[in-house]
């Protein structure tokens, strides 16, 4: 899977784990953006997109147009809040949301096959 990656967020993102994901997920030639934002801006994607006025972790957008499954953006903001809530490091938890976001594009939705997925495929990766 070939991923455009796209961080205006400020936070440090491991591009190299990002890709790693991306082909423990697919060995198709598909492509996705992911996108790492603010809280603000994913506060008002929020909103927009699901009508909620908070910002959340991750979204994904569903395009599948030829080769190109859609986008998925990351908030590294709450991404940091997550991990600290869940005692995790945050290098685990952006490889969480970003499998998560994937697998939506890929057709999954959520429930134990896609968690289970989720946990095989994030499991050592933010440490390899």
């Amino acid at each position: 899977m070939e991923i455009i990656i796209n961080n205006s967020s400020g936070a440090r993102i491991d591009r190299a784990l990002i890709k790693r994901l991306a082909g423990r997920i697919s060995k198709k030639k598909w492509k996705a953006g992911i996108s790492f934002v603010k809280k603000d801006m994913m506060k008002k994607l929020n909103k927009k997109y699901r009508k909620m006025n908070k910002p959340t972790d991750v979204l994904s957008f569903n395009m599948n147009e030829g080769r190109f499954l859609g986008d998925v953006v990351v908030c590294p903001s709450v991404a940091r809040a997550n991990a600290r809530r869940y005692k995790v490091p945050f290098r685990d938890e952006i490889a969480r949301l970003v499998t998560h976001g994937l697998l939506h594009l890929l057709g999954y939705g959520h429930g134990k096959r896609m968690f289970d997925l989720q946990d095989k495929i994030t499991e050592g990766v933010s440490h390899a």
